[in-house]
């Protein structure tokens, strides 16, 4: 069956109720929105940040988020096409790595004038994180974006992408999937920090640069796997792969830096 037999390009473009039409993948980001600020709010709290300092919080989370996604995917775009063709342009789209970009610009302006520790407040917000991003993929499923390439693995399902449907890479679900996996591994890191008696273990920041380790090299890995990747700069290597592999080394860094102050630390005391 084609696309057009089916009279959309689209796995589920819209929801429709009577005369009121939605688009499924603003419905689902709104709930991966409102679950994640949920929880982020919760955390806050039960850590002993008040209820309107938390409230402010978790508002620049999604307004900081929301313009790093948009402003992000546009300079992409124009510095990619800038060194492909020379010429100066812009796209429209969101991307998650200037979403989050954006949420840690906001939240250290915010939370150093708080006088709220950075590295603890970090560990706090960012474990909700990956939950919320697994629901989101299901709106890029739903709209049919974010697709992956045709395959003839069998891993394969019948999904569109670029107003052609075919036996492709679930790259969504294969995202979405991997975003639990690291949802409940920062869960149990939390929680093995909190039996041996320590908020944040072994040092403030660690969840959240383990986050960032784990969400640049599961992004930097499906990107191989999608099927509307930016085109090469070096050797099979994208834009997205060489931000990805630069937000890992950098994670990565930091988390030995720290590790290695922190038994400097101990060994002084």
């Amino acid at each position: 069956m084609t696309g057009a037999d089916r009279g959309s390009y689209d796995m589920c473009p819209t929801i429709t109720i009577g005369t009121l039409h939605v688009s499924t993948y603003w419905v689902v980001y709104g709930l991966a929105i409102l679950v994640g600020g949920m929880l982020v709010f919760h955390r806050f709290v039960r850590a002993g940040i008040s209820p309107q300092v938390a409230t402010w919080g978790v508002l620049l989370i999604v307004w900081g988020g929301l313009a790093g996604a948009f402003l992000f995917k546009g300079l992409v775009f124009l510095i990619q096409n800038l060194i492909l063709t020379g010429e100066v342009s812009w796209a429209g789209g969101s991307a998650f790595m200037g979403a989050l970009a954006g949420a840690v610009i906001a939240l250290v302006v915010f939370f150093r004038r708080q006088g709220i520790s950075l590295g603890r407040a970090f560990d706090l917000w960012i474990v909700p994180i990956p939950l919320g991003q697994a629901i989101g993929r299901l709106g890029c499923l739903a709209a049919g974006c974010c697709y992956g390439a045709p395959t003839d693995s069998p891993i394969g399902m019948y999904l569109p992408g670029d107003g052609e449907w075919a036996v492709r890479y679930p790259t969504q679900l294969m995202s979405s999937l991997a975003d639990i996996l690291i949802f409940y591994a920062l869960v149990a890191v939390e929680r093995y920090g909190l039996r041996r008696g320590r908020e944040s273990w072994p040092f403030p920041g660690f969840i959240f640069l383990s986050y960032t380790s784990l969400y640049t090299l599961k992004r930097f890995t499906v990107e191989f796997f999608r099927g509307n990747s930016p085109p090469p700069l070096i050797g099979p290597l994208n834009v997205t792969h060489l931000l990805a592999a630069a937000g890992f080394l950098v994670s990565v860094g930091l988390i030995v830096w720290n590790l290695r102050r922190t038994a400097v630390r101990h060994r002084a005391t």
